[in-house]
């Protein structure tokens, strides 16, 4: 009986592993399908560049939905979302979550109906990743100041979509409870002066985190928490929102406090 379990489990781990690798290369060729088919098609559909970008965009959304449920179908996750409806209506606001998955983005974008992303340099000129997020209009992070005034400028756009952004700047790294935060965010809501929406994410057991190999899965599926919170107002927090060096500090700080605490209250209550 005892050998039977061991197989079984043997066997589900083998596919779980080929399951996993068909997923990276499908996500891939999807990148350069979209790139190189769709978004060019897309282009052909309007002449007005926010019109196309918002196209692109939904085409993303979907197709990052139907990956997730990909994943779900065969058997490599499960996942379940606190407060879906507040993700749903979010609008000109500033999306801030934790960051312990290569896969955190895919599943958030594909339940956000409407997303501007900010994306790294290196997602900018990726071969299968590339075309998306050029056609999509998502901001690059390049490292420079330059950033700042792009995300402040999408959100003060009439009627803009909410931008999502990890404060934590990269993969929270196996083993740690989270990064520190990098001053960005904190300093894009000052600038912007739009409310925070704070998305808290668990994955257990721990996978896809920064330095870890696609193929170094967890003996079990893995399973991704999402609890999305009330949005955070800046003038509830701040007693002065003028932006300086100092209140972008005071934010980034109790951004981080605020995660930390939330993120530890939601594990000891697991």
């Amino acid at each position: 009986m005892l050998m039977m379990k061991k197989l079984r489990n043997q066997l589900n781990y083998a596919w779980r592993v080929g399951a996993t690798g068909f997923s990276f290369a499908s996500f891939g060729l999807g990148g350069v399908a979209i790139g190189g088919i769709i978004a060019p098609l897309v282009n052909l559909s309007s002449k007005e560049a926010k019109c196309r970008q918002q196209r692109t965009q939904q085409v993303i959304r979907y197709s990052f939905k139907g990956f997730t449920e990909m994943m779900v179908k065969l058997g490599i996750m499960t996942y379940e979302i606190e407060g879906l409806e507040k993700l749903k209506q979010s609008r000109q606001e500033l999306v801030i979550a934790n960051h312990p998955t290569l896969i955190d983005v895919v599943v958030l974008i594909g339940l956000m109906e409407k997303a501007n992303c900010v994306v790294k340099e290196a997602l900018w000129s990726n071969p299968f990743t590339k075309g998306p997020v050029r056609s999509a209009g998502y901001i690059l992070n390049a490292g420079s100041e330059q950033f700042i005034y792009d995300c402040v400028e999408r959100l003060q756009e009439d009627q803009a979509a909410s931008l999502l952004i990890f404060p934590e700047g990269t993969r929270t790294e196996k083993g740690k409870f989270l990064n520190e935060f990098q001053r960005g965010a904190a300093n894009i809501a000052l600038r912007a002066q739009v409310p925070i929406r704070p998305v808290l994410i668990r994955c257990t057991p721990s996978t896809l985190t920064k330095n870890e190999k696609w193929y170094h899965i967890p003996s079990e599926p893995f399973h991704i928490q999402i609890k999305v919170l009330d949005a955070i107002h800046i003038d509830e927090v701040l007693g002065d929102t003028q932006v300086s060096p100092k209140q972008v500090r005071q934010l980034n700080q109790k951004l981080q406090q605020f995660f930390n605490q939330e993120l530890l209250d939601n594990e000891q209550s697991c």
